[in-house]
């Protein structure tokens, strides 16, 4: 069996990265529920226990109280932010080809693109809940992103690819990834 040129690199959509995801944030709401229901018996408990003494104390044992509820209550709001943003993200995985690099050029999302065409390609940092993206900007101002959790490849891959397939003209700007 012998194997010819490699003539392009195509990377279909795959959410696998994005439903594990998805199912962790869903995991730490409940949690926090759980958390929460607990934190709560557990005021209640503490609240009907030493009723005299708490009442006695005034306005300082509503403060204690209101400030671990509210702790508890910002913390599943994050959590359940952070789910609703994955799930979001998991909906927005596209169908079919996600990225296409060969020696004729691009194709991002949809987007063909020419070497010629082609402004820069880079990867744009990560921001809360969202993964670095691939992005490809073109001469004419246009640009498309894709982020690197719907596509399973290292991004030297594609800096890689872009290299070879433009005959050097072009590369993926990674310094958005350094820290």
């Amino acid at each position: 069996m012998s194997a010819g040129p490699i003539e392009q690199l195509t990377l279909p959509y795959d959410p696998s990265e994005l439903l594990g995801r998805v199912a962790k944030r869903r995991a730490q709401v409940r949690s926090r529920i759980i958390s929460l229901g607990i934190t709560v018996v557990i005021l209640v408990a503490i609240y009907f226990w030493r009723r005299k003494e708490l009442q006695e104390a005034g306005a300082g044992f509503f403060a204690v109280y209101g400030l671990v509820l509210g702790v508890s209550l910002a913390w599943l709001a994050t959590v359940l932010i952070l789910f609703l943003r994955a799930r979001k993200a998991l909906r927005a995985v596209g169908q079919g080809i996600a990225l296409r690099i060969g020696r004729p050029g691009v194709e991002l999302a949809g987007t063909y693109a020419s070497w010629p065409e082609i402004a820069s390609l880079s990867v744009t940092k990560a921001k809360l809940g969202r993964s670095p993206a691939l992005q490809l900007k073109l001469a004419d101002g246009r640009e498309t992103r894709v982020g690197l959790d719907q596509v399973s490849v290292f991004p030297a891959t594609l800096d890689t690819a872009a290299r070879a397939f433009s005959g050097g003209r072009h590369g993926v700007d990674l310094s958005a990834l350094e820290n």
